[in-house]
């Protein structure tokens, strides 16, 4: 390798998995760092070496088309000039005589569609840059099954800045795993690598930059962590309901006052289809309500009111109010369904719109409800927790309303009902 090639320390594990003996086990390599903090840098020159030294074949991503040939691949373009490494550049490919890095963007149009991943076979690399775009785990996954050699070791890179902890990124490979996030190490399958600009050689960068980096440290310590240092962010700002303001709780022995279930039906792509089952408890002199479960699903109506049916019965629901949609099909199917005789189906149809709702009862959401600690055990209950703690002042919430929507409607008839 060229001296003017500097490589910090911190990358240095990723280049040993080029030795397919190294940690055999490691297929999966999660990369996070702020701004100058050399992860693009180092990875292109790691992608160029498996190429020209290690006849690996790589797919070089990121999610959208746009900019993969303006920034994705002049970046690994300039290593082969930076190592002296002789290879045949064109516009999207990079080859080695049989073997090339590809450059290809994931979605393929304005929709969420994936490229079709049987044209990405041959590769043992899979790079994608700013991995934070990637919508979901289990667009992750249809590429990792991709990555299928039979002859060398087979490794996946995602690079990322990191954004919110709600993030599927954070969430399958940081929390699952025990970790906080800014770690280098490894953990079963998985590699961690984590820089900032700490790590990088301060002469090469502008001195306007570090300054500016400095003044930040003291104005916005929040912004520094995240942006320059590379930090997962706990609460975004504009968040109506952190998971900060929300109550966890074992369910009380008592017997409950009051049973009923809110849903909120969409027949609208992409919409949520929650439905909260709710148990009202005095507790000392205050009146509380707690979220026994949910229906959190993209099913459609008539799934989902199967569904509601039988935990009706099995919570013992008294009545069940859902927002009545067109002529209020979901409360007729219900109706028909075989549901306790002792659970009254309460069609509504509301006057005001949902955000007026939603800004009207949210702190009472936050002061009176409660809802299960181990909410994480169930995954549906967790997408719903997700999607409450998503709902911001400062976006326009698209398929964000559903979970805060039907807990203000509860909050609204709960508070009805006890004159609160």
């Amino acid at each position: 390798m060229s001296n003017e090639v500097k490589i910090s320390d911190k990358f240095e594990p990723l280049f040993r998995l080029l030795d397919d003996t190294y940690h055999p086990e490691i297929d999966t390599v999660i990369i996070t760092g702020g701004r100058y903090s050399l992860k693009s840098y180092s990875v292109s020159i790691f992608s160029l070496l498996a190429l020209t030294d290690y006849q690996w074949d790589v797919l070089y991503t990121r999610y959208t088309n746009e900019s993969i040939t303006d920034s994705v691949k002049p970046e690994v373009s300039d290593k082969a000039e930076l190592l002296g490494k002789v290879v045949n550049d064109t516009n999207t490919h990079i080859e080695k005589g049989s073997n090339r890095i590809a450059f290809k963007g994931i979605k393929t149009g304005s929709k969420q569609q994936t490229a079709n991943l049987k044209s990405l076979s041959g590769f043992n690399l899979f790079v994608n840059d700013e991995a934070e775009e990637l919508p979901d785990y289990k667009t992750f996954k249809k590429i990792f099954y991709s990555i299928r050699s039979t002859s060398k070791r087979n490794l996946n890179i995602l690079i990322l800045n990191p954004t919110t902890k709600d993030h599927w990124i954070f969430q399958e490979f940081f929390e699952k795993k025990g970790l906080e996030g800014g770690e280098n190490c490894i953990v079963d399958n998985v590699m961690y690598i984590h820089s900032s600009y700490l790590d990088c050689d301060f002469s090469i960068m502008p001195k306007n930059i570090l300054a500016d980096y400095q003044r930040l440290k003291e104005e916005n310590p929040d912004e520094y962590e995240n942006i320059v240092m590379g930090g997962w962010i706990t609460e975004p700002e504009g968040i109506l309901l952190p998971k900060s303001k929300l109550k966890f709780a074992t369910f009380p022995p008592e017997k409950a006052l009051y049973r009923f279930a809110v849903g909120d039906p969409s027949n609208k792509g992409g919409d949520k289809f929650p439905v909260m089952f709710c148990e009202i408890y005095q507790i000392e002199s205050k009146v509380i309500c707690f979220v026994r479960d949910v229906i959190h699903s993209v099913d459609g109506v008539d799934a989902t009111v199967n569904r509601t049916a039988e935990k009706l019965e099995f919570y013992k629901s008294e009545q069940i109010f859902y927002e009545s949609n067109g002529l209020g099909l979901s409360a007729v199917l219900l109706q028909q369904k075989n549901k306790p005789a002792f659970c009254a189906v309460v069609p509504f149809n509301s006057t005001e719109e949902k955000d007026v709702r939603i800004l009207s009862f949210y702190e009472f959401v936050a002061s009176r409800f409660y809802f299960g600690e181990n909410y994480k055990s169930n995954k549906e209950y967790s997408a719903f927790i997700s999607d409450l703690t998503s709902y911001s002042r400062e976006s326009d919430n698209k398929h964000k309303k559903d979970a805060i929507d039907c807990a203000c409607q509860a909050a609204k008839i709960m508070k009805l009902k006890y004159k609160l």
